[in-house]
């Protein structure tokens, strides 16, 4: 009775979470870099598996308009999802992208940055793509292992509340690439070190 009651609150806990999040409500945008928070996560990740090669590199010093708290939150969510799901390297990257706005006025400005996990696992069907980011659904390989299937949509609509996007590709026997899009803010740094737009 113990277990399943710490499992019952746990499971209310997640959905409260994933409500909070898709009402988008207490989400600030503003200012946040994405390398302190990246480095953190991995160190986390490395404590949880010290024999797990997990690589964070390259890490551009860039920020992104969003939630401080809920952008990790997010890349936690992402990490333990590829921990579980190989024994293998996990590599953590930043990238910078043109956007819309950038590629049609031919200036040389980057408005989205691309945040992504990649590992080196089994990878998924190509029939499971579709399906990973909706509430308690796990694939066949997934059963196996711990969770309830709300990481992911977790993941998604917190992503969503700081006007981002979510993508997964996968292939089988060449592991999964999540990849997390924000707009880019602009940074400078003041007497403090702080991040300012």
């Amino acid at each position: 009775m113990v277990g399943e009651s710490e499992r019952l609150i746990r499971l209310v806990s997640v959905l409260l979470t994933l409500a909070r999040a898709e009402s988008g409500r207490l989400l600030r945008g503003e200012p946040v870099r994405v390398k302190p928070i990246i480095e953190d996560v991995c160190r986390q990740a490395r404590l949880l598996d010290p024999d797990r090669t997990i690589t964070c590199a390259p890490l551009l010093d860039v920020a992104v308009i969003g939630d401080q708290d809920a952008l990790k939150q997010v890349l936690l969510i992402l990490m333990d999802n590829a921990l579980k799901h190989t024994t293998g390297t996990i590599t953590v990257t930043t990238t910078c992208l043109d956007g819309p706005e950038t590629r049609f006025s031919g200036k040389n400005l980057v408005s989205n940055v691309a945040l992504s996990i990649r590992d080196t696992g089994p990878g998924m069907d190509p029939t499971v793509l579709p399906h990973v980011f909706e509430r308690f659904y796990r694939g066949d390989e997934g059963r196996g292992r711990p969770g309830i299937g709300l990481g992911l949509p977790i993941a998604k609509a917190l992503v969503e509340a700081q006007n981002g996007t979510i993508t997964v590709e996968s292939q089988v026997e060449q592991g999964s690439v999540l990849t997390v899009t924000l707009p880019q803010a602009s940074i400078r740094r003041g007497d403090s070190g702080a991040v300012q737009r």
